[in-house]
């Protein structure tokens, strides 16, 4: 069956915020832990500057057509930038389905995306200003092979989403409270990506 891609369209912080090269150190899977989740995969990067690792979640459900099979949606839009990224030629199926370029069923599909743990993206981190109010630190789903011009083609990207108002920035002060923001370190245990604008490609 034939492999989906979406259809692409162009278009302050601490040290370890910003345009970044993120180095992936490991992918899980916690799609068993929510209902509404046909894919919910937690990429952690290695960030010069931080202590942390900071995450990428890939999460959401997959936008249908009446006979069940899967269509460009926000979904297939995040599992697109990864996959392009790391060169990954698989990918899923109209069905919803992990499989191969050459059409093999991928049974895991961590353990056939860890083979580039070690592989270096260009990243954005940011601290996301959620709808219940809380800031969130994520790594932006539009990531990039690292490349001489890649930073550049991330930045003009972001900025294109700010100007609109499409990145839901904390404020940049974050010494106090704004607007009932609360900082909870990483927070990559309890994000919950349903809460994802499905504007915030």
């Amino acid at each position: 069956m034939a492999i989906m891609r979406s259809e692409i369209k162009s278009g302050g912080g601490g040290d370890w915020l910003g345009i970044k090269t993120g180095k992936i150190v490991n992918i899980t899977d916690d799609s068993s832990k929510w209902s509404w989740a046909d894919v919910y995969l937690n990429v952690e990067f290695e960030v010069e500057g931080s202590q942390y690792p900071r995450v990428m979640k890939i999460a959401g459900s997959f936008d249908r057509e009446a006979d069940g099979r899967i269509k460009d949606c926000t979904l297939l839009k995040r599992i697109t930038f990864f996959l392009d990224a790391l060169g990954e030629q698989g990918g899923v199926n109209q069905d919803g389905k992990w499989e191969t370029e050459d059409g093999q069923p991928i049974s895991n599909i961590c353990d056939h995306l860890n083979k580039y743990c070690g592989v270096n993206l260009t990243i954005f981190i940011f601290k996301e200003l959620s709808k219940n109010g809380q800031a969130y630190t994520r790594v932006h789903n539009k990531v990039l092979p690292v490349s001489a011009g890649s930073e550049k083609e991330l930045e003009s990207y972001i900025e294109f989403l700010r100007s609109k108002g499409f990145l839901k920035e904390a404020p940049e002060d974050m010494s106090k409270p704004a607007n009932n923001v609360v900082m909870n370190g990483t927070d990559s245990e309890n994000f919950d990506a349903s809460g994802i604008s499905v504007e915030n490609l």
